[in-house]
């Protein structure tokens, strides 16, 4: 006797087909998302100023550190301040430039003087970065990791303020 193919058999294969058939575009619309959210984020990333600092031993407790910021962003951005993060390996360190003297040391700069960065301008600013030593050992080896925080004012309608950090290694003199 040949099986019959009933109603009740029929809507369990067409439920089971449907419940595939909407996993799986559960399945591609997740897809879709992560690709757009990544998408998105990599526009963002794009948009981000390019930051970096440049440090070359010029002594034994001191270095001269060149920090420039790039503006990839259709808007201007204001630099506001550089902070040494205290190292491990070093311990504390001290800016000081043109603007702010080396009787005024500080664990941070002022990045005000650099100015107003345009659409795909550069802003670029020289320093000294001074830290405690005995005299005898050097801080600035080649290879020394240093932390920096930087912040920079977006001209945004929320008028963002956004933290960088940067880690940098002390090149060769």
């Amino acid at each position: 006797m040949a099986p019959q193919f009933t109603t009740a058999r029929y809507a369990a294969v067409i439920s089971t087909v449907a419940l595939f058939v909407s996993f799986g575009s559960l399945y591609l619309a997740k897809l879709s998302y992560d690709l757009s959210a990544a998408k998105d984020e990599r526009e963002i990333r794009d948009r981000m100023p390019a930051i970096d600092v440049q440090i070359r031993p010029a002594g034994v407790a001191t270095a001269s550190v060149t920090i420039s910021i790039i503006n990839r962003a259709e808007i201007n951005i204001l630099p506001q301040d550089v902070t040494a993060e205290p190292s491990l390996q070093a311990g504390e360190f001290y800016f000081s430039s043109a603007q702010q003297g080396i009787d005024k040391l500080k664990s941070s700069l002022s990045l005000l003087p650099m100015g107003t960065v345009v659409p795909k301008g550069v802003g670029t600013m020289k320093a000294s970065l001074s830290g405690i030593t005995d005299g005898k050992d050097d801080l600035f080896t080649p290879g020394v990791e240093l932390q920096f925080a930087i912040r920079i004012r977006f001209a945004d309608e929320q008028d963002t303020v956004r933290a960088f950090d940067i880690i940098r290694r002390v090149r060769r003199p």
